[in-house]
């Protein structure tokens, strides 16, 4: 039996959120296979010639802990192969650890899989899910052989009787069926059986989308409202002069963002992307009501946030707040909505408004689309995913008749 050989080191891919995924390499005879430690940090957090996270990493003590428990266990399994004279290859290793690692159970594969989500939205979304799950199963483990078509219709017949209406019922099964589809292409789980998810689907409502026509939007223009109920306006408004921003990068927006008095240059939050967005003159007076003698670059536009540094938070933290902002918008436009004839209305209503407004104005799906910063029309038809700057200023200028 050739040697066997054990390396940490970081992925050459790098993940749209900028990280790499720590890995052990088994090589043995040129041969080799990875295995993912669950934990994936910037380059500048990795300490190449320690092959360990760097201390000033929130989690080094957490990640570094993982990196030598896993290679501890290799070692073990390997030395344990020796000793018996059992045949053992890096393939072989790869699958022992991950099998020791969660087994045959489905809940420790989706508790790990959680925990390597670096969104902290996702990761949120992902565990309200497990809790659910958690609580179906009433303190008991859930294997992959169990799932089958009979149990995702019990799941879903609770799932109901909880309460949660179709789509959120949709939601829940199709996080289950992304964690159950992941530990099978990452070889956690060699299923014998047809996949349970090809037999069942769940069934989708169509949503209402609160969208308000242009007549509306004047209507909501010319609202005499202070405090909170003016600010809750001016920020919709401007989301929606803005090409619908999303709340959350709206309510992050600073002065430094501001450029020339002509545009707005921001990074979108959710897909990373620079945008860069003609202000109109209606967007501009917004922005005036808001223009302090003092006003520093790097404050917020908008008095949401209150002078909170996303640094000082955790990435989680950050999110409740950005969360906790919206809430009280949308709290203060609901008040505002019976004033214009409408039962309701929330930050998400701009962006639906927007995008009706410009594609009734324009007859441009795929503009509408890509100015919204959806990936494919199929969130707005699958095709664009970028426009430029030309082509989007055009559309603004179709839209609001400019």
């Amino acid at each position: 039996m050739s040697k066997i050989t054990f390396h940490v080191e970081l992925d050459n891919r790098v993940k749209k959120d900028g990280t790499q995924n720590i890995q052990i390499r088994i090589t043995q005879s040129g041969k080799l296979r990875r295995v993912a430690v669950g934990f994936s940090v910037e380059v500048k957090y990795w300490n190449e010639e320690k092959k360990e996270v760097r201390k000033t990493h929130p989690l080094a003590n957490e990640i570094n802990m993982t990196i030598d428990a896993k290679k501890v266990d290799l070692q073990r399994m390997y030395l344990k192969a020796k000793l018996t004279k059992q045949p053992i290859n890096p393939t072989t290793l790869q699958k022992k650890l991950r099998k020791e690692l969660v087994g045959d159970s489905f809940l420790g594969y989706f508790q790990q899989r959680i925990m390597r989500i670096n969104n902290p939205r996702t990761k949120r979304a992902s565990g309200s899910v497990f809790n659910k799950l958690v609580e179906f199963l009433r303190n008991t483990d859930l294997f992959f052989d169990e799932i089958d078509y009979k149990w995702l219709k019990d799941y879903e017949s609770y799932l109901r009787h909880l309460g949660n209406g179709a789509n959120t019922i949709h939601n829940n099964i199709k996080t289950i069926k992304a964690a159950y589809n992941e530990a099978i292409k990452e070889g956690v789980y060699e299923p014998n059986h047809v996949s349970p998810f090809s037999q069942f689907k769940a069934k989708t409502e169509k949503v209402h989308r609160v969208r308000l026509s242009k007549e509306e939007i004047s209507e909501l223009e010319s609202l005499s409202l202070e405090g909170l109920e003016n600010d809750a306006r001016n920020i919709f408004l401007f989301s929606y002069y803005c090409q619908g921003v999303r709340i959350s990068d709206a309510l992050c927006l600073k002065w430094s963002n501001i450029v020339n008095d002509e545009r707005i240059e921001y990074k979108a939050a959710k897909t990373k992307k620079i945008k860069n967005l003609k202000l109109i003159p209606r967007a501009k007076d917004i922005l005036k009501v808001y223009e302090k003698p003092k006003q520093k670059a790097n404050d917020y536009i908008f008095p949401f946030l209150k002078n909170k540094n996303p640094k000082d938070f955790t990435p989680d933290e950050w999110v409740r707040k950005l969360e906790s902002a919206t809430a009280l918008i949308n709290k203060y436009l609901n008040r505002i909505a019976p004033k214009i004839g409408l039962r309701k209305l929330s930050t998400h209503s701009s962006r639906h408004s927007f995008a009706d407004i410009a594609h009734k104005k324009t007859g441009d799906i795929y503009a509408v689309s890509a100015a919204l910063g959806h990936g494919s029309v199929a969130v707005t038809t699958a095709y664009l995913n970028e426009i430029s700057k030309q082509e989007n200023d055009s559309l603004v200028d179709k839209t609001f008749d400019l």
